[in-house]
Parts: structure tokens; sequence; C-alpha cells
């Protein structure tokens, strides 16, 4: 069933997909509060994938031996570690902000090459690049920013890390992954980041670029034999463009069995509860690409 809001999903369709059976589910909804459905006119509870997603990740600690109780204590421990409190912006992401608002390009390329040289790569992406993205993100959706102001000020941080990327030095028989965003997916940072703390950690890297072709992603593949691929999609809009998506992607991991294809992000994580993957792995952070 889909309404305005969303996707919304009656008990037998989360029944369908979690595992768990329709007095389980109401069980844990009203023992533990851990969903809160919507009810329909006609008095059907309606579930969001949210809702799916809680249950599959508490079903999957009881697999493992805790009781429901402790399960239902350490999803909820755990959600509150991975959605932690802002913390207070760094005095280069501040001044960054207020060239980025007057499209002073210049400005912000001189404050990004002072972050860092001051605080090294590691942290610079921590602390600078990736508290930055989230402010001007926040800063578009609410208005506050227009286009061109998010365009601009993301333009000169891509072409920074691509710089930085480039002018990494790494033996010549590095392992390699290559990193793609996914078909009608145009977010490229946040690959250029994960494709740097890849080399940090030893690997050779190389990017596809934004919205790249499916035949592209395989050619690649094809030519230059990575040991990993990671496919990025920040948005759900690949797998609403193309519903077929993940099923292409699962045809050309299976051709190509001597490389490992990951599949991550948020729009990934979204669509997650919904993918039954056989070679394409899900992954939530960069340990479960590279260890």
């Amino acid at each position: 069933m889909r309404t305005e809001q969303g996707p919304q999903f009656l008990v037998s369709d989360v029944a369908r997909l979690t595992g768990l059976s329709r007095q389980v589910i109401r069980k844990w909804e009203d023992r533990y509060r851990i969903i809160c459905p919507e009810r329909h006119h006609n008095g059907y509870r309606l579930y969001t994938k949210e809702d799916v997603s809680t249950l599959i990740q508490i079903r999957k600690l009881r697999d493992q031996g805790l009781s429901v109780k402790d399960a239902v204590t350490s999803y909820l421990e755990n959600r509150t570690e991975a959605h932690p409190a802002r913390k207070p912006l760094n005095s280069h992401v501040q001044a960054m902000l207020e060239k980025g608002a007057s499209y002073d390009e210049a400005g912000v390329t001189l404050l990004l090459k002072q972050a860092h040289h001051k605080y090294g790569l590691e942290e610079f992406l921590t602390s600078t690049v990736q508290p930055l993205l989230t402010e001007i993100g926040d800063k578009w959706s609410s208005g506050e920013w227009d286009e061109s102001q998010e365009s601009i000020t993301s333009l000169v941080i891509r072409d920074f890390l691509m710089q930085i990327r480039r002018n990494f030095e790494l033996p010549a028989d590095a392992p390699r992954i290559l990193g793609c965003c996914l078909p009608h997916e145009a977010h490229e940072i946040p690959i250029q980041i994960i494709l740097l703390q890849a080399m940090m950690n030893g690997w050779q890297t190389i990017a596809a670029g934004p919205s790249p072709k499916l035949s592209s992603i395989e050619f690649l593949v094809q030519r230059l034999k990575p040991e990993k691929v990671l496919l990025s999609a920040m948005t759900a809009i690949p797998f609403d463009r193309d519903p077929g998506l993940f099923g292409e992607l699962e045809a050309i991991a299976a051709r190509n069995p001597q490389t490992a294809f990951y599949l991550g992000g948020q729009g990934a994580a979204d669509h997650a509860v919904f993918l039954e993957p056989s070679h394409v792995r899900i992954a939530g952070r960069l340990s479960d690409v590279i260890g």
C-alpha cells in the first residue's frame, strides 16, 4: 500500500519481510513500543520501511541469543550511538560557510588547504569535510542557501578531495578498489571521502564519477580487475528510477566473480531490508569492505 507519506505496509507484508509472525509483531509493538504504526481510516495498522528495518534488526539480535528485552535495549543503544549529537563546528567550517554563502571559491579553497595542513588527512575528513557537507545540505534543504551556493561550494570541496587523492602515493602492487556512484546518483563527494579513507589503509583507488551507466561500471571492472567495487547510493533516486537496478547489479557481480561487490550509502540502507543479495554485499561502513 502506498500513501502520500511513502510506502506503507500492512502487518501481513511486515510478517513476510521480517520473518516474524503477526502475533509477535503486535506483541513487540505493544510491549516494547519500538514501532508506532499509523491507523488507516479502515482500522488497519500501516507500517513504514523504518518499522520493518527496526523489527529485522531486533530479530537478528534475538537470533544471536539475546532475550527480546535485551535485543531491544541493544538496538536502541546502537541507534543512539549511530546518531550522536553534533559536535560544535570548528573555525574552518564556520569560515567556509561564510565564504560559500558569498560564492567565494578561492576563499573556500584556501580554507580547505589550511584545515588539511592543520589537522592531517584523517581528522580533516571527519572534523572538517563531513560536518561542512552536513551543514551545506541543511542550509540548502531549509532554503537558507540557494542551489547555486550549494552547487558551487560542493564542487570546490569535490575538486579539492580529488586533488588529494590523485597526489596520494601508494606502492604499485597495492590492492585496488573501484568506487562508483549508481546510475542517476549525482552525490559524488561521499565516494571520494571513502576512497581517501581506503587509501589511508593501503588501497589504490579509482573513481568512476557521478551517475555512470551500468555498462560502464562493468567495462571498468573487466578492464581494471579491481579486488573490490564499492557502489554508492546516497539517495533512493537510483532505485526509484530503475526498480530492477539491484537485480542488474547482482547480474554484473555474478558475471565477474573475481571481484567483490559492495553496496553502501543511505539510499542503499533505506532499501536494504527489501533486498535479498546473493552476489552484492550490503556495507554500512568502510570496515565492512576492507576489514
